[in-house]
């Protein structure tokens, strides 16, 4: 439906006193009993529920008793009074409309303005019968108004959103003007505070929205500068600035990352320390010359911050317990392994925090330090003056550790420092871009490691990947299709799938939208896990240079599950849907 195709007859014309008047003596109760879809005994219940809720109205108590759903009830009343009923998802609501009422009436009334012309505005009510909103709408808006329903639910996410986007767009067109006035005054005094006030901005609101890289995008001198922001794995658009701020602000992100400013034809890389109250953000910025003499920055967010619990890693109750028993080792090597951005440093931080007590000395090399544990000693590789991974490791074996973490395991030094450490007694914990579990392991042999040392050493390998999550706030129910079933089936195995998907037809979630998630459906990541477990029969299969596919076979033989069958498995626990799975694991 669009809105021209909304009906706009006297019945649903709200500026008509007699409509009102008949409005005021309905009653939501004795409608729903009149059609027979509840009793009059459950209205009574309801009521007397309805007198301890605090300000609730009997259409919402009904709900929350399960007594029926809100659609059902909209939908009878649209009925009885003659009403169209509105599915705001299929309908292009007007940006005009919305400018015809207050946000502040929207959000304390939900109630959404969804088309208008030069006489009318339609309205859409979640309640037809809440004449306190109906009063409100008739006072505020001039022209003659047109009622339509939709479900509350629906009208409180579209006002959410709507109303969100426009006071951003405004607020950020505020902020620009200002700082149009402010470029004005200080042009005759050479300075540069708007292009700080500019930066800042950005930094801050991708800080907000929980960013994780800012991308700033020059397009020749007369075009606009996008600005995007990557937000769970995905790039999104923050603003387009208008062009005569893009040197200004280019420069002002050099300065921040002290670099030098006139050097525009090679990249550079540099940092910011961004005081955020009373903590601090770390920024690695990078520039990169681009065509038509564009310099393009990109800033990776660093939030600086603690270790999170083990127990918070997203793992399933087994790989739990297996990794909680792994790190109460004495000595071997523990591996997390992914693509860059997957998480592995978080994860090893969460292992380290199981380890880290006083009564151990835990030494780390990392590049850069992005999470810090008090009891750690924590150093950076420093590339200038020779500061290396090896280097860090060959220090650490003469300063008497228990437990050491390697950031990153990038040579065949570096890698044979780790299994000495390891068989000497030290608990090593490293990572490795690798694809999965068993790959790492044969991509180790083929390093140059000795499969004898090595296959001593290793206690386990965790590979690792991360996937969108469903929001919590909107994420839907639904019953999955034939198709879904046997793509699951093909994935877990028959006998795991009805085991997870419980009695009953099998529930699925697919994403909904809402003003929490900026209406994506999504919110935050969810990581997906894959561990092998270093046993006899995999040891003897690295000492005979096993390939990927045979230790792959003998880890799932001994409990391993791939990527893709933990994330199927988080599929059917309602925590992400199938096809975030499949965006970031092979099948």
């Amino acid at each position: 439906m669009n809105p021209q195709s909304i009906p706009t007859n006297s019945n649903n014309d709200i500026s008509n006193p007699s409509t009102v008047d008949v409005r005021r003596r309905l009653r939501l109760g004795e409608v729903l009993v009149k059609e027979g879809i509840i009793s009059e005994a459950q209205v009574e219940s309801a009521l007397a529920a309805q007198k301890q809720s605090k300000g609730k109205r009997l259409g919402e108590v009904l709900v929350d008793m399960r007594l029926v759903d809100e659609v059902t009830i909209v939908k009878t009343l649209a009925k009885r009074l003659d009403l169209p009923f509105v599915d705001l998802n299929q309908i292009k609501i007007s940006e005009t409309a919305l400018k015809e009422l207050p946000a502040r009436l929207m959000r304390e009334q939900n109630i959404l303005p969804i088309a208008c012309d030069t006489e009318s505005v339609t309205v859409a009510f979640g309640d037809p019968l809440a004449m306190e909103a109906i009063d409100s709408v008739r006072f505020s808006c001039r022209k003659r108004l047109v009622e339509v329903v939709s479900t509350p639910t629906q009208i409180k996410r579209f006002v959410d959103r709507s109303v969100s986007v426009a006071e951003s767009k405004e607020d950020f067109e505020d902020f620009l003007r200002s700082l149009g006035r402010e470029v004005d005054r200080e042009a005759a005094a050479g300075e540069d505070a708007a292009a700080v006030r500019l930066a800042n901005k950005i930094i801050l609101d991708a800080i907000r929205d929980r960013a994780s890289d800012i991308h700033i995008e020059p397009n020749g001198d007369r075009q606009e500068l996008l600005v995007r922001f990557r937000v769970d794995g995905e790039c999104r658009e923050y603003r387009r600035v208008p062009a005569e701020y893009r040197e200004q602000l280019v420069a002002r992100l050099k300065i921040m990352a002290r670099m030098n400013i006139a050097e525009r034809r090679m990249p550079q890389d540099g940092k910011i320390r961004f005081k955020l109250g009373e903590s601090e953000i770390e920024l690695r910025v990078v520039t990169l010359p681009t065509a038509g003499e564009n310099e393009d920055v990109v800033l990776r967010i660093l939030a600086g911050s603690g270790a999170q619990p083990l127990g918070n890693m997203n793992l399933s109750p087994d790989y739990l317990r297996a990794i909680q028993n792994l790190v109460e080792s004495p000595y071997g090597m523990v591996l997390a392994v992914g693509p860059t951005g997957s998480g592995k440093t978080t994860t090893l931080h969460a292992m380290l925090g199981k380890v880290n007590a006083q009564e151990k000395k835990v030494w780390t090399i990392e590049d850069p330090v992005e999470i810090t544990q008090a009891g750690l000693r924590q150093m950076q590789v420093n590339p200038q003056i020779g500061l290396s991974f090896a280097s860090a490791m060959r220090s650490f074996l003469r300063a008497d550790p228990d437990v050491i973490m390697v950031g990153e395991m990038r040579d065949e030094e570096t890698a044979h420092m780790a299994i000495e450490a390891s068989l000497t007694g030290h608990l090593v914990f490293s990572t490795l871009h690798t694809n999965n579990a068993p790959e790492t392991i044969t991509r180790l042999v083929d390093m140059g490691l000795e499969p004898f040392s090595f296959s001593d050493a290793l206690l386990a390998v965790l590979a690792q990947r991360l996937c969108r999550r469903l929001c919590d706030q909107c994420k839907e129910e639904y019953e999955a299709s034939e198709i879904e079933k046997e793509e699951l089936s093909g994935y877990l195995g028959d006998g795991v799938l009805s085991r997870l998907g419980g009695p009953g037809p099998l529930k699925l979630f697919h994403a909904g939208g809402c003003a929490e998630c900026d209406d994506t459906g999504y919110r935050g990541r969810l990581a997906l896990h894959e561990l092998l477990i270093n046993n006899d029969e995999i040891r003897e299969a690295i000492q005979k240079k096993a390939t990927t596919a045979e230790l792959r076979l003998l880890a799932e033989k001994s409990g391993m599950r791939t990527l893709l069958q933990d994330g199927a498995a988080k599929c059917l626990q309602g925590l992400t849907d199938l096809k975030q799975v499949l965006a970031v694991c092979s099948r």
